[in-house]
Order: C-alpha cells, then structure tokens, then sequence
C-alpha cells in the first residue's frame, strides 16, 4: 500500500468535500439500501469504482454512489478481500 497517503490525503481536499456534500444532498438515499426496499440515509460517498484503481475517477460524478456505513463497510471488505487474492 504505497500510495496510502495519497488516497487518504484527497479526503481531505475542498474539492472531494464540495463534491461529497453536493452529491450526498442531490442523492440522499443508499443505493443498495434503497435496491431492497429500503430507505436508509446517506452516509458516505463512495468511488464505485475505487480511486486505487482508477486515480483518474476520483472527481467524476458518475464513478459516485450514496452507501450507508453498512453496505460501504461490505463493498469495503468485498473488495479489500478480492484485492489480497490477487
């Protein structure tokens, strides 16, 4: 995990917060929540497709889906998980 401090240095940015804050009340709702029936707020802001693997998506609106800490913490695992069998 090199470039750690990278990614966790653009959480930081004004320009991931003004987007997170933009996204987050355009899209208040979890997705995945929202994809069983369920309406369950907005937590976090998350990369669909993480920024460790495409740095160039970081900022793009379209790479952005509202999670709950739950079904973050899921996607988190899930893909830490597939990461570490590579």
């Amino acid at each position: 995990m090199e470039n750690e401090g990278k990614y966790q240095q653009f959480y930081k940015t004004t320009a991931w917060k003004k987007l997170s804050k933009s996204f987050r009340e355009v899209n208040p709702v979890c997705v995945k929540c929202y994809e069983r029936g369920v309406i369950r707020k907005v937590e976090i802001v998350d990369h669909i497709t993480p920024i460790r693997d495409d740095w160039s998506k970081r900022l793009d609106w379209h790479n952005l889906q509202s999670l709950c800490l739950n079904c973050h913490n899921i996607k988190t695992k899930v893909e830490t998980e597939s990461r570490n069998k590579e």
